[in-house]
């Protein structure tokens, strides 16, 4: 029987985690219809026997691909080429979904077509007990969007426009994609970038899917580890310039898409060398660097960015830490100035 729904679990030394991530999809109700794809990327510990476990006893629901170490994104690139679903949808090994869900997304899922759809999804900090909910606000849920309507209306749209809340029709993802960048971290903003550039239709569901763990300081998004590993970010944004200047097929809205997806990339890499990095100076003239780059090579990220790149040269200078700045950013008065929607 044909798969409507491909998950791909990427998986590195997780087996403090595994178990919880694959209880999460095994529902009776669509056992039929589901597949989840264990990349098991040269873990030393216990990883690919958990996995193992799994296939043995959940046949043809739960499979393992072992693999030579290739880091995140060739974990995602072996799962993504293996997977035969319908749709396709990445999680996490640390993290979970929601199990009540998955019978009305596979339902949903049979009766749509479009090359993205998205869900909600949690983000449960595992230090303080936080949970957020990170939303789409369409005009109507289950309706297919097309680019220019999400980016004159995208607000409405941004927070499920990642990682975690997009899920691809594989045969369009893998028409459009590119090989993620192994090795390195951060290649998700690749995965949400492109091929989604490229949508012709978005449709938006009133569902939470995704629970998305934070607050460990092992985690790459952890502040040590993002100034450890912002060589990595740099490797990705320049791939994202890159990628960018070869495209001959991208129209005005898929421009426009790419460009702010790459702004935000760029502004959490001006976050990390201008607030974490304790060198001011050396952050300064890491951000100038990467920001001089853009105006050269893609000067719509770099016009959307001024501003912003401009206040966080200012906090830098003030010393201003992240911590601060993100309970501003938090802050209800700045929300509403902004005009953003509020996480509760």
């Amino acid at each position: 029987m044909n798969k409507i729904l491909s998950f791909i679990v990427p998986s590195y030394n997780c087996e403090k985690f595994l178990r919880k991530c694959i209880e999460s999809f095994l529902c009776y109700e669509v056992s039929d219809d589901i597949e989840v794809i264990i990349v098991n990327d040269g873990s030393s510990d216990r990883t690919a026997e958990i996995a193992k476990e799994y296939c043995d006893k959940c046949n043809g629901v739960v499979k393992l691909i072992n693999q030579e170490n290739k880091g995140h994104g060739g974990a995602l690139n072996t799962g993504l080429k293996a997977a035969t679903g319908k749709y396709l949808k990445v999680i996490d090994a640390d993290d979970w979904v929601e199990l009540e869900a998955l019978p009305l997304l596979v339902d949903t899922l049979k009766g749509i077509d479009s090359d993205v759809v998205l869900c909600h999804h949690y983000t449960i900090d595992i230090t303080s007990g936080e949970k957020l909910k990170w939303k789409t606000y369409p005009e109507k849920f289950g309706v297919a969007y097309d680019l220019s309507h999400i980016m004159d209306n995208w607000k409405s749209f941004d927070r499920s426009l990642t990682f975690h809340g997009i899920i691809y029709r594989n045969d369009f993802y893998k028409e459009n994609s590119i090989e993620l960048s192994e090795h390195v971290f951060y290649e998700d903003y690749e995965y949400a970038t492109i091929p989604c550039c490229y949508a012709k239709s978005i449709t938006p569901l009133d569902m939470f899917l995704y629970n998305y763990r934070v607050g460990d300081v092992e985690q790459s998004v952890s502040d040590e580890n993002q100034l450890k590993r912002v060589s990595h970010t740099e490797t990705v944004l320049c791939r994202l310039i890159d990628e960018y200047k070869k495209s001959d097929n991208m129209d005005e809205q898929g421009r426009r898409y790419y460009a702010m997806k790459t702004k935000s990339l760029l502004l959490s890499y001006m976050t990390t060398v201008m607030l974490v990095e304790k060198n001011k100076k050396k952050g300064r003239q890491m951000g100038n660097i990467m920001m001089e780059r853009f105006r050269k090579e893609f000067p719509e990220v770099c016009s959307l960015s001024e501003k912003q790149y401009k206040i966080f040269r200012m906090m830098n200078r003030l010393h201003i830490s992240k911590r601060t700045w993100e309970k501003i950013s938090r802050s209800s008065l700045y929300n509403k100035l902004r005009k953003n929607h509020s996480f509760s």
